[in-house]
Parts: C-alpha cells; structure tokens; sequence
C-alpha cells in the first residue's frame, strides 16, 4: 500500500533518515520501535507528504508521490495523521467546528459533512463534547478531538505519533480500543510508540529503527524473540514474552504451541500447566 525506497532525509547536517526501504502492507497495525533520534517521527511525516525526501522516494498504491498542492491534497485525504501533542491539531473554537474543519475542505455537502463529525465523535466517545471549546478539554480529551478530527477525514491510513504519551489509564484503553475498531474496518494503522508491551499485543508487524535506519521488521514475535536485536536498538522483552519464556526454562511450562501474546493468554497457560502437576501428600 504504501513504500519507502531508499529514502534519506536530513536536518540541517545530521542524518535522519539512512536510506530507509520498507513496504507497508494493506489493513495490517504496525508499531513503529526504536530509541529517541531513531527516526520514527522523521519516517511518519514522510507518509502524507509533511517531509520531503532529500533522495529516494514514497510510493501509494504503487504511484511515486509528488509534492504540488493538488497530489499533496489528494494523498493526506488517503493518509491521515494524528501527532503526539493534539494542541497543534486543535485549533477551532469548539469540537464540532475542529473536527468538521477537514470534512469541510474535501467540499463535501453540509448533510455528509455534519454525518461524518457525528459519527466519528461517537466513535471517539466524545459527542456529548461536541459544543465544548477546545481550550477548556483535558489533555485526553484533546487527544480524542485530534483523533475524532483525522476519523472524519475516512482516510485509508492513519499514521500515530505516540498516541497514548501522556494519557491515563482509562483514556489509553479508550484510543487503543478506537484503533483496533478503526483497523477491523480495514484502515491501516502505523503507529510509533515506546510501549514494548502494547506493540507486542496489538499489532501485527513490528518495524524497528536504529539510528536513521531500519533495523528490523517482522511479526511481534520475531521480533521479540531476536536477542541480538534488542541489545542494538535498545529494547527489551515485552512482559508477557519475558515470563513465558522463563517459565519454559525452569520447565514449569512446555515448549510448544502458540507463543502467548496477551497477559489472559498466559495466565490460562499457567493455570493449566498448575492442573496437570502432581499433587503432593
């Protein structure tokens, strides 16, 4: 759906991005890893035309991406992006007017664009938000307008620059929860964060980057299970994988089967290990 091939990119003098080529595929949730500096962001702005390549090139659907008003227009239509401080995506009086400002530019009729702000503030658990201004939201509240605000553009792929940095709890359950609804709509998710354990949940293929470039990129699980891979880019286990795997050399568990990935996944796991061992008199 979307490629990079050889793209480099600098600030001033300092390599950003070193010859980068990957290939995003269709419907699938990336977590995009890596240190600070790595070039997760970099990359993330190339997506929708924000950055430009110093060489190299993005390709949508196959076709390069160009850079005039009009190709630039068209692709953030399919390319969404929700950035890590919703102020600077926040910037009408109230909800309502925020979200509908890109709606409204795409010259869609006042019934289709008021269908689109509706739904997608009640996608995002916000409508009774709707009349609020934007200055008086809390900052998990932003963070749910900024999103509701890329919702109702129905772009193709959204792009998320850690997403969950900053919110509580109950606020970080409700944007993961609103990505996966999103992705079982066939939108495809590529999302930076430093959250070892959520990438290793929720998405579908990793994509490590180390210093401009990539690193590595497979499912969850490859890429989790490379030792060598996370001692360079600084990473560590996710929790879950950590315990299951010294479970299994302890022997308390056996080797086999589906690797579990979710916490419920493992405790059913050891549970079930617990009923099979001998009771003692």
């Amino acid at each position: 759906m979307i490629e990079a091939k050889g793209v480099t990119f600098k600030y001033d003098s300092v390599i950003a991005l070193n010859n980068v080529s990957l290939r995003i595929e269709r419907g699938l949730k990336y977590a995009l890893l890596g240190a600070n500096g790595a070039g997760k962001t970099t990359f993330l702005l190339h997506l929708n035309g924000i950055l430009r390549p110093l060489s190299g090139k993005i390709l949508y659907d196959g076709v390069e991406i160009t850079y005039d008003r009009k190709a630039l227009s068209n692709l953030r239509r399919r390319v969404g992006a929700v950035f890590q401080d919703p102020e600077v995506q926040l910037f009408s009086a109230t909800v309502a007017e925020d979200v509908s400002f890109g709606p409204m530019n795409l010259g869609l009729s006042l019934e289709e664009v008021k269908r689109r702000v509706d739904d997608s503030l009640t996608a995002c658990g916000i409508y009774e938000l709707k009349e609020r201004p934007t200055h008086f939201l809390s900052h998990g509240q932003k963070k749910l307008a900024a999103i509701a605000g890329v919702i109702a553009m129905e772009p193709q792929v959204i792009v998320l620059d850690e997403p969950i940095a900053g919110l509580d709890h109950v606020h970080r359950e409700q944007v993961i929860d609103i990505f996966s609804r999103l992705n079982k709509r066939g939108v495809t998710l590529i999302m930076s964060t430093h959250d070892i354990d959520l990438a290793y949940e929720w998405a579908d293929r990793v994509i490590v980057m180390k210093e401009g470039a990539v690193a590595g990129i497979g499912t969850p699980i490859e890429i989790f299970s490379d030792e060598q891979l996370l001692r360079s880019s600084f990473l560590y286990k996710p929790v879950v994988l950590e315990v299951y795997q010294r479970l299994i050399r302890r022997g308390l568990l056996k080797e086999g089967g589906n690797v579990p990935r979710f916490r419920d996944e493992l405790i059913r796991g050891i549970e079930g290990a617990a009923l099979k061992l001998p009771q003692g008199g």
